[in-house]
This record gives C-alpha cells, sequence and structure tokens, in this order.
C-alpha cells in the first residue's frame, strides 16, 4: 500500500492524536501505536489506548489499496515527520517495513507492528445515539469550566449530557444549556484535552452503551473524527433542581459591554479568591472586595441598569464566580433581595449560576449586618432526598477607623451543593468614637513612598492585563490565519490531485 499526502495534513490530524497519548497515564511497558486504515472512499490515522480511542481523517491522501490496515510506532513516526523539512509525505507498505519519504526523498524505514484494536470500543446495535447541535464543542468546553476535581467528587469533574441538555458543575457554580438531544439516558463525559484539540471540526453524533464486560463507553464522531473512551459510571446530580424558576428573582442587574470590560479588569487586579460586597443601585453597583491574606480592601463603581422596588440592597459573594460569570460572556444577573437564592444569568447562551455567601438585603445605616453562607442543594438519583447540613458565617461591621473584619474560616469555604440554606444571622454593628484629627492640605502633605510604590504596581499590572488580552486577540488572529492556510493547501493538493487524474486518464 502507498499513501500519499500533504505534510501539513499529517500534522493536523496528528496533532489530536499526541494531545490523546500525552494526557494519558499509560503503563511504563505500553507503546502507543499508530494505526493507518483505509476503506472505499477515505483514509484515517488513529491510536487506540487502554481506555479510549481516537482516528482522524486525511482529507487529501491519495492511496492505492481499499480495506486495509498497518500499525507503526507512534513515537518513532512522530520523531521522523516533524525533523525533515517539505511539502509532501509518502508513506509505502510492503510485507515486514514502512517506508517513509518526503518529496521524493528517503526519510526512515519502520517496521509493522501489531494493531491494539479492542471490541469494546465498538458501538452496538443498541447504543443510545442522538445527533448533535452545531457548536457543540463550544457548549461542552464551556460547560466542563465549571466542573470540579475528580479527587473531590468523581460525579462533578465530568459533563453530563442527557435529554435535559448539558451541565456542569462543582458543586458550588452550575451551567446549564437546553439542548434538543434525543437520548433515552444521561452519560457523564470525563474531561480531556482532546475537545479542545478536535473543536474546529464538526462533530455529528454522540453515541454510549455499555460493554458486556460492564464497562460504560461513548463516542462522539464529526465529518473528519471518531472518539471513543470510557464514561463516568456515576450517577449525577438533579442539578434542574435548583435552578429557580422564572420571576422568582426581583432584583435584575444588566451592565454594559464597557461596565462589563471594566468590572473584569477590577477583578483580575487580584487574581486570589476574596469576598466582596456588592451593593446595587438603580443605574451602579458598588463592589467592595475583602481580602484576608493581606487585610486590605478594593472599591469600584460600575455602570448598570437595575431594575428592583428593593433598591438599594447588598449581597456578600465569592468574586471566583462573579469572574466565570464575565468570562462565560454574560451581561445580565439576577438576585432574590426577600432570600438567599442562587445568582443568575437572565440572558445569553444557557444558564450560568452560583450562591451568594451572605443574603440580600436593605441597605440601611440602621439595619443590622446580614451574612450567612447559603448553598446550593440536590439530589442525586440514588439518593433523592436532599442533605440537611447547615453552615452558617457572620461578617460585622465596622467603623471606618478599622479594618473590616475579614471572613472567618467557615466562611472562606467556598458553599457546595449538598448543603442547604440556613437563615441569616443578624449581628449588631460594633460602632467607636475617635477625637476628630486635624486636616492636612494635600499640597504640603509628605508623600509616603509606599503609597506610590503600590501606585505604581497597581498601574503596571492594569497596563499588563492591556498587553495580556492584546497577546490573546493576535494569538486568535494566528490561529484563524493558520487554518485558511491549511484550507488553501488543501484546496490546492485536490486540485494537483485531480489534473494529475486528468493527465493520466489522457
Amino acid at each position: 500500500m502507498k499513501i500519499t499526502v500533504l505534510k501539513s495534513t499529517v500534522e493536523s490530524a496528528l496533532a489530536p492524536i499526541l494531545k490523546m497519548v500525552s494526557c494519558s497515564k499509560l503503563p511504563s511497558d505500553f507503546h502507543p501505536t499508530l494505526t493507518f486504515k483505509s476503506d472505499r472512499q477515505r483514509i484515517t490515522i488513529g491510536c487506540t489506548l487502554p481506555e479510549q480511542q481516537l482516528s482522524v481523517v486525511l482529507p487529501d491522501a491519495v492511496f492505492d489499496e481499499k480495506n486495509t490496515s498497518f500499525d507503526v510506532n507512534l513515537e518513532m513516526f512522530q520523531r521522523m515527520t516533524t525533523t525533515v523539512k517539505g511539502n509532501r509525505l509518502s508513506i509505502e507498505q510492503d510485507a515486514a517495513h514502512v517506508v517513509l519519504n518526503c518529496d521524493e526523498r528517503f526519510i526512515g524505514q519502520l517496521v509493522t507492528m501489531t494493531s491494539k484494536n479492542d471490541t469494546k470500543f465498538q458501538i452496538t446495535k443498541d447504543a443510545d445515539t442522538t445527533v448533535l447541535p452545531t457548536n457543540f464543542a463550544n457548549f461542552l468546553l464551556q460547560a466542563f469550566s465549571c466542573t470540579g476535581d475528580e479527587n473531590d467528587r468523581l460525579a462533578l469533574s465530568g459533563v453530563n449530557v442527557s435529554s435535559r441538555g448539558i451541565a456542569g458543575t462543582d458543586g458550588k457554580q452550575l451551567f446549564h444549556l437546553p439542548l434538543p438531544l434525543q437520548l433515552k439516558n444521561g452519560v457523564t463525559i470525563p474531561n480531556s484535552m482532546v475537545y479542545a484539540s478536535l473543536k474546529h471540526l464538526r462533530w455529528t453524533s454522540l453515541a454510549h452503551w455499555r460493554t458486556a464486560s460492564g464497562e460504560w463507553m461513548f463516542t462522539i464522531a464529526g465529518d473528519e473524527f471518531r472518539y471513543t473512551a470510557k464514561a463516568l459510571d456515576v450517577h449525577y446530580p438533579q442539578y434542574w433542581l435548583i435552578i429557580p424558576k422564572e420571576g422568582s428573582s426581583d432584583v435584575k442587574i444588566t451592565l454594559t459591554p464597557q461596565s462589563a470590560q471594566e468590572l473584569q479588569r477590577f477583578l483580575d487586579g487580584n487574581k486570589d479568591d476574596a469576598f466582596a460586597k456588592l451593593t446595587v443601585h438603580p443605574d451602579r453597583i458598588e463592589l467592595l472586595e475583602m481580602n484576608d491574606k493581606d487585610l486590605k480592601q478594593r472599591s469600584g463603581v460600575f455602570n448598570a441598569k437595575c431594575t428592583s422596588t428593593n433598591l438599594p440592597c447588598t449581597v456578600l459573594l465569592n468574586t471566583v464566580y462573579l469572574r466565570q460569570f464575565l468570562r462565560m460572556g454574560f451581561l445580565s444577573l439576577a438576585l432574590s433581595s426577600k432570600s438567599p437564592s442562587p445568582l443568575v444569568s437572565t440572558s445569553g447562551v444557557g444558564k450560568y449560576l452560583f450562591m451568594p455567601c451572605g443574603s440580600a438585603s436593605k441597605n440601611s445605616a440602621s439595619a443590622p449586618t446580614q451574612a450567612a453562607t447559603s448553598t446550593l442543594t440536590t439530589t442525586t438519583a440514588a439518593n433523592p432526598k436532599p442533605s440537611m447540613s447547615p453552615t452558617t458565617a457572620t461578617v460585622s461591621n465596622t467603623t471606618i477607623n478599622k479594618p473590616i473584619q475579614t471572613p472567618t474560616n467557615n466562611q472562606k469555604e467556598k458553599p457546595t451543593m449538598t448543603q442547604t440554606v440556613t437563615t441569616p444571622t443578624a449581628i449588631r454593628p460594633t460602632a467607636t468614637f475617635n477625637a476628630p484629627t486635624p486636616t492636612v492640605n494635600p499640597a504640603t502633605a509628605p508623600v509616603n513612598p509606599l503609597d506610590e510604590t503600590l501606585a505604581s504596581i497597581a498601574a503596571m499590572r492594569e497596563q499588563l492585563t492591556n498587553l495580556e488580552a492584546r497577546l490573546m486577540e493576535a494569538g486568535r488572529k494566528i490561529k484563524a490565519a493558520l487554518v485558511e492556510q491549511r484550507l488553501k493547501e488543501r484546496q490546492y493538493a485536490d486540485a494537483t490531485r485531480k489534473l494529475e487524474r486528468i493527465r493520466l486518464a489522457v
């Protein structure tokens, strides 16, 4: 068998396969092989690991034999093809060897190896199958950005796909997108770097089944690839029970794109977990961030259109989830000023929600501060009754001459989806009276070198943030240009192949 294909096409198809191998925990005696397989219409390259398998189509490859396959050592093939310079690869297989050439120049020779195909990767006849909508890959990656660590809870490390749609949660935040999927039963897909490397391709179908040995498998197929792996055999939480009904939240916040960018830059100024008091006014929101590491505070005011009959009101939240809310592209947020309930996005693709760390309350000088660690409650199919494990935390009021008391260790714990909401605890504000201090003229006041240094660092951080955004934009443009260039190369190769066939026919 002889295969002729563009070198760039092989590199593009090999990239997700190498990503899958590099992110897998393989036995020390396991050596991955690269499988070349042809049928009547196309040829694919793929790799089979103990728990996953991936095959990618070589769209512009020319081959002379149908329904045949052979394997070579993946690492040796990758080394030979990446070190050589050229445009077109020639892969020729005989009884015992595979000869590689690039632009008619000899590269090397490989020994044919035994294929590692396993029957568990074959889709059964009774598999539960559905057609996937356009842009499903991006929806999947968006849901995975809200999942947790498998060491904490295995079920929450994957994304659930069912007839209800797609959902991902770590027990403290949730992303859910309803999709018209014709699945009889749901399947929980484990996290993998393969999805991101395949997102530029068209995803067409999803199937899952249980093998004769009891393993739960799934397959994602597309126009130019097929990925099969073990699914998570777990009971996924009933996340739909904690999604608030429409109209249950009386406060709605709508940010402008400009104010959302300003809020994003403000939050990016502190990468650590921090609590913040969000005060909602009719025309703006005010954010007071409290960091317990260095006992410092940051505040910011951002334009927003807020509607409610109970304004102003305040709520205590974790800035990690507010940052995630903005990163996912949402601009509108709804909450309840009457009782602790999830903060939910009200517009955009899907719903993103998280619990506050304190109940929303009327912002009044005489009213005591109310703060309670509110949590989401969900149940699994195996345990339909929610657990009752209340957790409370408080924040005390202080005067302007005292630093605001940071949340205690109980408060620092992020809210989970396995706890219930407790009633707010009222704390009497403490007050102190100090003698008035004489005013100082700013023009004659001595300059504090530490303040100057902190101001310079803040300015440098803002500049670095802007530079990082510009670099990311440049990277996206470069990737788009590479994709366009590869498309042109494939079109050129297709035209060359057609001209060659015409020449041979004449």
